[in-house]
């Protein structure tokens, strides 16, 4: 009896996880330019000849597709992508699904799947900004864009003339910007390189952005200060004494009245606690990431960078993912995080 207890519990476990299989399709798809490739109905074969794949391993592929609906099956051995539910991997251009899928499969998954080496042994992963800092910049994007209102109202509010993007990324965040507000000046700094050159290069029709490669702890404009400094998803990179460095740095960078709007997955979050849990397993397993604040956290430091917190709230509940306003003038109260 406990045999077959011990087996229906296993077939639970399978059953639960099923739901991977539309991840790992999706991605392998979007990585390959599958779903491309059968947008219009064709044979394995086919595919096989016009992308220079293994035959045997893409037929494992659609078998899988045609299961989970990702893949319709149409007459003499055809198969075509599914509009209904992978019709994003259709459209031209970066959708950002497929970045959010090769950070988890290549970074996330990978890092936990070798959790109980780092356990025993001490040893830490090691974040390749080279090789993931576009990835990541395009995910960080994504996540902007459920906040891209609440930024915009500001501007208009404030009467904003000068914007800094800390971490800019790839600069989709400040393009939407320029196109709403083409006479404010914008400024995008990150470290990587590369990131920056793509920057340049996809920014090149807005003469009011400039893109620089400098670290958000210790760049100073040559210009004049800001009205409004964007700080989103950086504070994992930075060790808790950084990021108060980095918010007295910041502090010093603002214009009289000025706002810094800041973006990042909350330790212990009222919402989207089980996936911020996740993400602060993955950055505590790199040696040169770091665990994410708390709510409690980054009141204090605020309140030690003489700034205030406002409009505390959560742009993507599913991941912990919080959005609010720091500034010299707004008087904040905490929640009792207990109560």
């Amino acid at each position: 009896m406990k045999d077959l207890q011990k087996a229906w519990r296993a077939r639970n476990w399978m059953k639960n996880n099923e739901a991977f299989l539309q991840t790992w399709h999706a991605y392998v798809g979007d990585e390959l330019g599958l779903f491309k490739s059968f947008e219009k109905p064709k044979t394995v074969m086919e595919v096989s000849k016009e992308l220079g794949v293994k035959e045997d391993l893409l037929q494992r592929w659609v078998d899988v597709g045609s299961s989970i609906n990702h893949l319709r099956k149409r007459t003499g051995g055809r198969y075509r992508t599914s509009k209904k539910h992978c019709g994003e991997f259709l459209e031209e251009g970066q959708n950002g699904i497929g970045a959010l899928l090769k950070e988890m499969m290549e970074l996330h998954i990978p890092t936990l799947l070798s959790y109980p080496q780092y356990m025993k042994s001490g040893d830490r992963a090691q974040f390749n900004h080279e090789k993931f800092g576009g990835v990541v910049a395009e995910t960080s994007t994504l996540l902007e864009q459920f906040s891209i209102r609440r930024i915009k109202k500001m501007v208009r509010e404030k009467n904003v003339s000068r914007i800094i993007d800390l971490g800019c990324g790839h600069g989709g965040y400040l393009r939407k910007l320029a196109e709403a507000f083409p006479n404010i000046q914008m400024v995008g700094v990150d470290v990587n390189e590369r990131v920056i050159q793509r920057a340049k290069e996809e920014s090149a029709d807005y003469e009011n952005i400039q893109f620089i490669v400098g670290d958000a702890s210790s760049w100073e404009p040559d210009g004049d200060k800001a009205d409004l400094i964007l700080l989103h998803n950086l504070f994992h990179y930075l060790e808790q004494s950084e990021r108060l460095d980095l918010l007295n740095h910041l502090s010093a960078l603002l214009e009289g009245e000025g706002m810094i709007s800041v973006i990042t997955p909350i330790d212990e979050a009222e919402e989207g606690q089980a996936f911020s849990s996740a993400f602060n397993s993955f950055f505590t397993a790199h040696s040169n990431l770091h665990p994410l604040p708390s709510e409690v956290e980054i009141h204090d430091m605020a309140t030690s960078a003489g700034l205030s917190l406002t409009a505390w709230d959560p742009i993507v509940k599913e991941g912990g993912w919080y959005a609010f306003w720091l500034s010299p003038q707004v008087e904040y109260t905490i929640r009792n995080p207990e109560a």
